[in-house]
């Protein structure tokens, strides 16, 4: 006989029993555990953030699109005050999605929230998530995240129907459609975006804020071509950027790619980029050629870059 162990539902208070002190803590140290669920890549952007008077318990970025996510929570059954609160945050940060994260969801305040998102517009909307503790024998708790409330997406997909969509943008959704999955098989772990991307760009995060992976269509100036561009993108500009490139020589050692530098004069970022040209991004016959380069580029700058990107000051 095979012996099945049974999966033990945990109280809450054992594993963090100060909702402040601890939960809010370990939600901003963990992005990947709220990540996985919402298929983003989450970036921390504070936690305690001030709102006026207030302060919002956690504030995260897509690091795909750039979008800020806020994060109110409880240990307990949802209240007026936390969802107001989560409101309140969303609005005053300017947030394109916001989280109520509880033990449990009052039928009331998911209702609210299933309202709010039918009047929210696309890219943006409120979610739900139960939060519940379990282990099996004496084994350590693990956190068990379950969505109870999200955006509709097919009301959501109704609505982008109806709008007119260029060519290009007709052009990138399949680009990325394709591109995503294998992306994903090559690189596994690595993001948790599955949504294909309207535009001619998508970003794959680094594991620190302000530093990402991204894969573009890029038209430089005075080009007479596009160009499918892999590079490090680094929004946080030239101290970052100047400290990498004190390991100029070392990186480029390492790296089995043409590297192009770039401070941008006319913005706060940089980049450091590596090319393949030219290419067409109409051209869908050669879309498997582009697709194996950019997964063997973004791979390889992120072997390089990964060690100097997590010991920058």
């Amino acid at each position: 006989m095979i012996e099945v162990a049974s999966l033990v539902e945990v109280p809450l208070r054992d594993v963090w029993p100060d909702e402040a002190k601890h939960f809010t803590p370990w939600l901003a140290a963990h992005p990947d555990h709220l990540g996985k669920k919402l298929q983003m890549d989450l970036e921390l952007e504070g936690d305690e953030v001030a709102v006026g008077q207030f302060s919002a318990d956690v504030v995260f970025r897509d690091a795909n699109t750039g979008h800020r996510l806020v994060v109110e929570n409880l240990l307990e059954a949802t209240d007026h005050d936390h969802l107001g609160k989560l409101i309140t945050y969303a609005a005053g940060l300017e947030a394109h999605w916001a989280v109520l994260v509880a033990r449990a969801f009052r039928p009331e305040h998911r209702s609210a929230l299933n309202w709010l998102n039918s009047l929210s517009g696309e890219g943006s909307g409120f979610f739900g998530i139960e939060v519940h503790a379990v282990r099996i024998g004496d084994s350590p708790a693990a956190v068990q995240l379950d969505v109870v409330v999200e955006p509709d997406d097919f009301s959501r997909r109704a609505r982008a129907a109806a709008k007119p969509i260029s060519g290009m943008t007709a052009r990138y959704i399949e680009w990325w459609t394709e591109f995503l999955p294998a992306f994903h098989e090559a690189h596994p772990g690595w993001s948790n975006a599955q949504a294909p991307s309207t535009n001619n760009w998508t970003n794959f995060p680094s594991g620190r804020s302000g530093v990402s992976y991204v894969l573009s269509f890029s038209y430089p100036t005075g080009a007479t071509n596009y160009s499918l561009r892999a590079e490090v993108y680094l929004r946080s500009g030239e101290p970052v950027y100047e400290a990498l490139k004190a390991q100029r020589a070392e990186i480029e050692a390492a790296c089995d790619l043409e590297l192009v530098w770039e401070p941008l004069e006319h913005a706060t970022a940089s980049r450091i980029a590596t090319y393949l040209d030219p290419v067409d991004p109409e051209d869908s016959k050669s879309w498997p050629r582009y697709r194996a380069w950019a997964i063997e580029a973004l791979g390889e700058l992120r072997r390089v870059f990964a060690e100097p990107i997590k010991n920058l000051p």
